[in-house]
């Protein structure tokens, strides 16, 4: 007695089994096996489940076929998708990350101004201009030669106050008319201070009043107009030395 219960209970438990493994089967991965069955193959199977239950326990009533059918129908399978295994190109995704690097320009590639050389200005060349004393000598060393006359004033005789005020006046400087007012003007010259271009007075007479006036040239010499020889150049010799006044400077 207690081996039939024990079949009878077996056979009871196996379908039931069956169909909870079938459901949730049919739950967790509807895709794989209904894409691979129709509705009819479905359904078959569902009453062959059912009948082999009754048979095993006749007294318990079963799910009708029709409903399990329909509750497999109606519920909806969950499609899950499966991640994609298949990597991006790594290629791809590392030309889109890095940027196009532009090559800089360096500093020495900087364009270096470059001096244009200007064109020099010519620089005036000043010519060294003859000095009013060496312009006075080289006037009166023209007449050279040119006869004394008394009261002479031109190259067609001279005297002497005559000669002086008229090489003075070719150069730019007025001088009085006679000797002893001659020697009034410009600035006192002791003997051993002269230069070119001093006016050099005598007394002839030896009295000690202008009488004689020449220039200084140089060299401890003078040029005058004397009453003997003219226009002509004397060494201040002892002489001239004796009958010597003064001198005065009236550049």
């Amino acid at each position: 007695m207690k081996t039939i219960k024990s079949i009878k209970w077996s056979l009871l438990l196996v379908p039931v089994i069956s169909m909870f493994l079938f459901v949730i089967t049919i739950t967790a991965a509807p895709m794989t096996i209904t894409e691979k069955m129709n509705p009819f193959e479905i359904q078959t199977i569902a009453v062959v489940a059912a009948e082999t239950a009754n048979k095993a326990n006749e007294v318990e009533p079963q799910a009708s076929p029709v409903t399990v059918a329909s509750a497999a129908k109606s519920s909806p399978p969950t499609t899950t998708t499966a991640p994609s295994s298949t990597p991006a190109p790594a290629k791809a995704k590392a030309t889109s990350s890095v940027k196009k690097v532009q090559p800089q320009p360096s500093r020495s590639s900087t364009p270096t101004k470059t001096a244009v050389a200007q064109p020099s200005t010519p620089t005036k060349t000043t010519t060294a201009q003859p000095s009013k004393a060496s312009a006075i000598i080289a006037t009166g060393k023209q007449y050279i030669g040119v006869k004394y006359v008394y009261g002479g004033t031109t190259p067609s005789g001279f005297d002497c106050s005559g000669f002086t005020q008229y090489v003075f006046a070719k150069n730019g400087i007025n001088l009085p008319r006679v000797s002893r007012d001659q020697f009034k003007t410009g600035t006192s010259v002791s003997f051993s201070n002269l230069k070119s271009g001093d006016l050099v007075f005598f007394s002839l007479a030896k009295n000690g009043v202008v009488d004689h006036v020449g220039i200084y040239v140089g060299n401890g010499q003078f040029i005058n107009a004397s009453s003997s020889k003219g226009v002509t150049i004397y060494t201040l010799g002892s002489y001239w030395k004796s009958v010597y006044v003064g001198a005065k400077r009236v550049l």
